[in-house]
């Protein structure tokens, strides 16, 4: 299976730009879960200290940017996830890791393994229905996000 970084190479190599906000400090990941009273899971928390955010064209995978954990702007877990709950009715347990007016992807805090990972639901809002999509967000970010984009050449 190919690694994260071996999946954006070839994604890069296909013609895709990937814009990533780069390592975030430990510190603000800190504040991050401190504030949402989680601890994020293990995958999650490695993409946040190597990658901080990330998207191709105008997919994104929510995160921290700049360091701070809580900014205000779209594409910040917080902002995000705070944004579906006041707006959408977004239950309190799911983390928005991948915003969609429609069927956000999310992290179910409610579930977590024995390694402290989260499954990855597809919420669909209307309905208020979650179906479980991956078993973790290093599975999810590799199936959901970055498979497509690492097949598929830039037209």
């Amino acid at each position: 299976m190919a690694t994260i970084p071996e999946l954006l190479a070839h994604v890069e190599a296909n013609g895709h730009k990937v814009f990533s906000d780069g390592p975030q400090p430990e510190a603000g990941i800190l504040a991050l879960e401190s504030k949402l009273g989680v601890r994020l899971p293990p995958s999650y928390r490695a993409f946040l200290s190597h990658y901080g955010a990330m998207a191709i064209y105008d997919s994104t995978i929510s995160g921290v940017f700049g360091g701070e954990p809580f900014d205000e702007g779209g594409g910040s877990l917080y902002c995000d996830t705070m944004r579906f709950r006041s707006d959408r009715g977004l239950p309190s347990y799911l983390l928005v890791i991948q915003a969609d007016e429609d069927a956000p992807h999310c992290l179910d805090t409610r579930r977590p393994s024995a390694t402290g990972e989260f499954p990855v639901v597809c919420y669909e809002l209307r309905s208020k229905h979650a179906a479980p999509i991956a078993s973790d967000f290093d599975d999810w970010l590799r199936r959901f996000f970055l498979k497509g984009w690492a097949t598929d050449k830039a037209g």
